[in-house]
């Protein structure tokens, strides 16, 4: 019998689980002078890692690009024709549709036509509301305590004054997700108690579903955190920090001051050390 409930355990929440994705997708329509362009080759290429993939557009001039790993692309358009039409850093975001709509010139294939340009952040694929915090945000933004996490209180709708209240829910209608597993404490589900502390070595960046989010998330959350790792890449870096907060550096309280004799502030020293290292397979960050 718990063999047989296992199993039919598995099939209940293997969907779940499969359903929730930490990829983005880009979208989009290439056109021409005389509008839309079927049979046109798009390829988008991973600045982090050198991989592309190529699609062919459809007869409505559509294409499309599924679970696209957060990062920066650069996105190739090609017809006979027409030139050669690149657009770089192309930003695509955790669980997020960017659009790109490239207009290809008249001319050789030969000559290129190069834009620097993010994808549209407008999302005109569904309803939902989302902001992703980005990598530099998470490591160049001073945070106490280093857990990014605290970002949340920089999005619309967050209540600065209690963590993880989002749009006037309950905090334990936030639902948090880490590489599409889910790690908050489902029984505590209160101010966002999440179980693995992440910190900004273990994090690539996060986005926060706010308003109307997919029932592919699953979790049942009003709103959704999605946090993912951080990706490895075509190099190696690493990085070594020592964090200290000691009393020399630190004023003395007002009252201790006011007292009569007066008295010293007390003595305090906390070193906090870490580094981290990635390449061309991920290496969980320490500290």
């Amino acid at each position: 019998m718990k063999l047989l409930a296992t199993i039919l355990a598995l099939c209940v929440f293997a969907p779940l689980a499969i359903s929730q994705s930490t990829t983005g997708r880009l979208v989009g329509t290439v056109s021409g002078p005389d509008g839309l362009l079927p049979g046109a080759s798009v390829t988008v290429t991973d600045t982090q890692t050198g991989r592309g993939q190529t699609v062919v557009t459809n007869a409505a001039g559509a294409y499309s690009f599924e679970r696209l790993n957060f990062g920066t692309y650069t996105l190739t358009v090609t017809s006979a024709g027409f030139k050669t039409f690149q657009a770089l850093e192309v930003k695509i975001d955790v669980s997020r549709d960017s659009t790109v709509n490239p207009v290809l010139e008249v001319g050789d294939v030969t000559a290129t036509v190069t834009v620097t340009a993010g994808a549209d952040v407008v999302n005109t694929t569904s309803g939902e509301l989302s902001t992703t915090v980005s990598p530099k945000q998470i490591l160049d933004l001073p945070i106490n305590g280093r857990n990014p996490l605290s970002l949340l209180n920089l999005q619309a709708g967050v209540n600065p004054t209690a963590t993880n209240h989002v749009n006037g829910q309950r905090t334990s209608s936030t639902n948090f997700t880490r590489d599409g597993v889910n790690i908050q404490d489902n029984f505590i589900r209160t101010g966002g108690f999440v179980q693995d502390r992440p910190n900004v070595d273990d994090t690539g960046e996060f986005t926060v579903v706010t308003q109307n989010a997919g029932a592919e998330l699953g979790g049942g959350g009003s709103a959704q955190i999605q946090l993912v790792t951080p990706r490895g890449g075509r190099d190696f870096h690493g990085a070594a920090y020592i964090y200290n907060r000691n009393s020399a550096f630190a004023a003395n309280e007002f009252g201790n001051n006011a007292a009569n004799p007066p008295v010293d502030r007390p003595f305090l020293n906390r070193n906090q050390f870490g580094g981290k290292f990635s390449g061309p397979m991920p290496i969980p960050a320490f500290g």
